[in-house]
């Protein structure tokens, strides 16, 4: 199956306003097969969903601003389009109810700020893979 990953490029819409960690990201994705789609806000993300979508996984903060990360995901998981989008959301908060909040409003992984490079890497890859072996290698 890694073989059949590595044969496309996946699309991946990142929402976080911190520059650094959207380079951060970006950096580390672009060494594999993935185009990025950057957004430093819930609104741009949807309408880069309408406007550019489809995409393979969506990466977000949890606090974004304007409309919330959590918000994000709940209105995501709204729309046929992205119903079954993986999304890891990211957050610098680091506790329990934040985890929980965002697996309830849809998030299929948290991840805490700061991560290693190797965590970013193995989230996104273990989410395309899940959704790789669900949906097989059809782009929505």
């Amino acid at each position: 199956m890694a073989e059949q990953m590595a044969q496309r490029n996946w699309r991946v819409l990142i929402a976080d306003d911190d520059p650094a960690i959207c380079t951060l990201i970006d950096t580390v994705l672009r060494k594999g097969p993935y185009e990025m789609v950057m957004c430093n806000d819930a609104e741009s993300a949807l309408v880069a969903v309408d406007r550019q979508g489809p995409f393979d996984i969506i990466i977000c903060d949890f606090m974004l601003p304007g409309i919330s990360g959590i918000d994000l995901i709940e209105r995501l998981r709204g729309k046929e389009s992205t119903r079954g989008v993986p999304i890891l959301m990211i957050s610098g908060h680091t506790n329990y109810a934040m985890d929980g909040r965002a697996k309830n409003a849809g998030a299929n992984l948290f991840l805490n700020k700061p991560f290693t490079i190797s965590q970013l890497r193995a989230a996104v890859s273990h989410l395309l893979s899940k959704r790789e072996a669900y949906f097989g290698t059809q782009n929505f």
